[in-house]
């Protein structure tokens, strides 16, 4: 058996191929117990004195910041749970690369600003680390943006396009990726098994957004000629079985997991639930959570996928349902990690329960003017917090905002727009260029904002309703193009009555 081939059914057996590997290990204690990891490197050609990059995390990604001395030197350590990736973006032409990165790390990275593509170069402390990190960036410079644009051809032929030619596009770049790694190889070692695994859901994932699965599965077509042994017949690398190991360390098969089970009715498994008297087909977190209690038989993957869907309900949906979900779910956790962190998030966030007084903040105008919320006390206020960057985000501008405001223009109602996500420079351009009326803030530093914390922004567009006793009316607000779309009495309607 050649390295290939044992590649292979590494993918088909991780358990058997891997047990004694660091990337493919059932991890000893909690897979949630915090690590740590170091970030070195040199910025050339940049006053920045911070920048940020994303790393994913067993509940939500995170985004980080690197501070960055007046030479354009760094380091930093920041925490880690057992295996995740770091991504690391550049804003001005929206290139990125992704690496994988575990406990006691050390990366050593650097990129001139003028070029960040061709400049950025990642090293480890050892020799095999550093092929590994540089294979993977030699992976993404040449697999990203042909994966982008695949997206965009299908997204943009979706009814053109059959089942078939998507799937056939989707698994032909598929297959290409995965030969471009096995290329790549220098001598079998776990990590072509992480890249290649990680790929397999990607690619899954993409099958699963273009409503290709159930029904289609990703082949490999590389080595046709050859037979691969199979030590444990009826079992196959399908995301048709959940794997606890993969479950652990690869983000990619968990981002999968939690897509699929939301979205269609996955697994070789299920179980039939109790009837509940009080099942709202509107409640979305309820039949997530119901779902997650009749598919995912593994104890471990359900309780982090409750939670995240609790958690995800409280971002996304209306608070009085995911809050009697919570109420409900929460002592049904085993795992007493995910319990604490249910238990803390919803502390946090009942600040934003409708009726609770609306955080107070106060942030600049385009003029450079202080603009605080106590100055529209009395009105319905509608805050927008929005991106220049945001693509959701300027289709609502460009399309529905203006019809709303000029729906609400002589009525007690106050549109307040948040830009979160770009300097002031681009900014004011992009008012300019998109005509955007109302109150125009901007609130620098998105995440690590004290206005967006305060109002959980971590995703945009997001949109706060405040009713006029200054009291969150809804911190999950209906869209402009929602409200624009609603023939009967809509959020601000009622409000104003």
């Amino acid at each position: 058996m050649n390295y290939k081939e044992l590649l292979l059914l590494s993918m088909l057996f991780p358990s058997v191929v891997f047990a004694q590997t660091q990337a493919f290990s059932f991890p000893t204690g909690s897979v949630y117990k915090a690590g740590s990891f170091v970030i070195k490197g040199q910025l050339k050609n940049t006053k920045d004195t911070i920048f940020d990059f994303g790393l994913t995390d067993f509940i939500g990604d995170k985004l980080n910041s690197v501070v960055v001395k007046s030479d354009g030197s760094f380091q930093q350590r920041f925490p880690i749970r057992y295996h995740q990736d770091a991504v690391f973006f550049n804003d001005i032409d929206s290139s990125s690369f992704t690496f994988a990165l575990m406990d006691q790390d050390t990366i050593y990275i650097e990129w001139d600003k003028n070029d960040f593509k061709n400049s950025f170069a990642i090293r480890g402390k050892s020799a095999e680390r550093t092929l590994q990190l540089q294979e993977q960036l030699q992976i993404d410079k040449e697999f990203s943006k042909p994966f982008l644009n695949l997206e965009i051809l299908i997204g943009e032929n979706r009814k053109t396009f059959d089942n078939d030619k998507k799937f056939n596009l989707i698994n032909d770049l598929y297959n290409k990726n995965v030969q471009a790694i096995l290329d790549a190889l220098k001598k079998f070692n776990e990590n072509e098994a992480y890249l290649i695994t990680s790929l397999y859901f990607i690619y899954s994932n993409l099958l699963c957004s273009n409503d290709l699965m159930p029904g289609y599965e990703l082949k490999l077509k590389l080595d046709s000629v050859r037979t691969f042994p199979f030590f444990m017949p009826g079992i196959s690398w399908n995301y048709e079985y959940l794997n606890e190991l993969w479950f652990y360390s690869v983000p990619q098969y968990r981002r999968f997991i939690f897509d699929y089970v939301r979205f269609e009715h996955p697994f070789n498994f299920h179980k039939p639930v109790p009837n509940n008297n009080e099942f709202e087909l509107s409640n979305f977190t309820r039949i997530e959570c119901y779902k997650a209690l009749s598919l995912i038989y593994i104890k471990s993957i359900q309780d982090w996928f409750i939670t995240n869907s609790i958690i995800l309900g409280f971002n996304s949906y209306d608070f009085t349902g995911t809050e009697k979900i919570y109420k409900q779910f929460l002592p049904l956790l085993q795992d007493s990690f995910l319990k604490d962190t249910l238990q803390q998030f919803y502390t946090s966030m009942k600040r934003l329960k409708p009726g609770n007084p609306a955080p107070g903040f106060s942030l600049q105008n385009e003029q450079g003017k202080t603009v605080s919320l106590s100055d529209f006390k009395g009105k319905v206020v509608y805050i927008d917090f929005w991106g220049v960057g945001c693509g959701p985000c300027i289709f609502d501008i460009q399309n529905y905002v203006p019809s709303l405001h000029k729906k609400y223009k002589d009525k007690n109602v106050v549109f307040v727009n948040i830009c979160v996500d770009s300097k002031e420079d681009d900014w004011k351009k992009a008012l300019l260029k998109y005509k955007l009326d109302g109150i125009n803030l901007i609130a620098e530093g998105w995440t690590k904002n004290p206005v967006c914390k305060a109002y959980n922004v971590n995703a945009i567009p997001h949109y706060i309703l405040i009713d006029k006793k200054g009291n969150i009316a809804d911190n999950n607000a209906l869209w402009a193009s929602e409200l624009n779309g609603n023939p009967y009495q809509n959020e601000i309607d009622l409000l104003l009555k």
